[in-house]
């Protein structure tokens, strides 16, 4: 049972949505650093470049199948809106961040599948910026959203997998 924190059920865990800025700030910045100063010459491994187009597509098949799960229940995937209900089926099941992973594999997948060393270099900048604007803030909007639910589910489930 939730509970019954007006505030908390108001407040947003942030007012900037950051994690899909924090994507595309990775993907373009990846990019644009691989346009002006490449690391890598020749032509990258078929091999990688096939393994990145499959970790795209799961990345993106994860994020679709949280995105339905969300719908169902009746809560926002906004990160800049407070919840209604948390979600703890499908990957919440093992992740409590699955579309986060989904981000930080997609920038990792476009890495190999582009052959751009600065998006694979990128990627752990992704994932401690995501830990430290979104994760962190999230987690005490649900802690006080949700109280001994969340602390139950953060029990038992990990934070990235």
């Amino acid at each position: 049972m939730p509970k019954t924190d007006s505030r908390a059920e108001a407040e947003p865990p942030s007012p900037i949505a950051w994690p899909p800025l924090l994507l595309l700030a990775a993907i373009a910045g990846g990019a644009a650093l691989d346009a002006l100063l490449p690391l890598a010459e020749g032509a990258w491994p078929p091999a990688a470049r096939i393994a990145g187009g499959l970790i795209v597509a799961l990345a993106l098949a994860n994020d679709l199948w949280c995105a339905a799960l969300m719908r169902r229940q009746g809560t926002t995937i906004r990160p800049d809106r407070a919840v209604s209900s948390l979600v703890t089926t499908g990957p919440y099941r093992w992740s409590r961040n699955p579309i986060y992973v989904s981000h930080v594999a997609l920038v990792a997948g476009l890495g190999l599948a582009l052959g751009s060393a600065w998006m694979l270099l990128l990627t752990p900048a992704l994932a401690f910026s995501l830990q430290r604007l979104a994760i962190e803030r999230e987690e005490r909007h649900l802690s006080q959203r949700f109280g001994a639910e969340f602390d139950a589910y953060v029990a038992r489930t990990r934070r990235w997998l």
